[in-house]
């Protein structure tokens, strides 16, 4: 008999953006928006990533959620 779990994943992102292209004031301003939002996680390298698309810049992460 085979040995196996069936599990279901779903993932939540938060996402910011801003259009493209923008102004450095602009980002910094997202910037401090998502450390207060993320509070600790902020200072992870790979907290946020940064997608550039043709017509905007998207800041997201990977929302956490809790079993509770």
């Amino acid at each position: 008999m085979a040995d196996y779990s069936r599990r279901e994943v779903t993932q939540t992102w938060v996402e910011y953006t801003l259009p493209n292209p923008t102004n450095w004031g602009q980002i910094n301003r997202l910037i401090s928006v998502i450390q207060y939002e993320l509070g600790d996680r902020a200072d992870w390298d790979d907290a946020v990533q940064v997608v550039g698309r043709d017509e905007e810049i998207v800041f997201r992460w990977e929302k956490e959620t809790r079993d509770d």
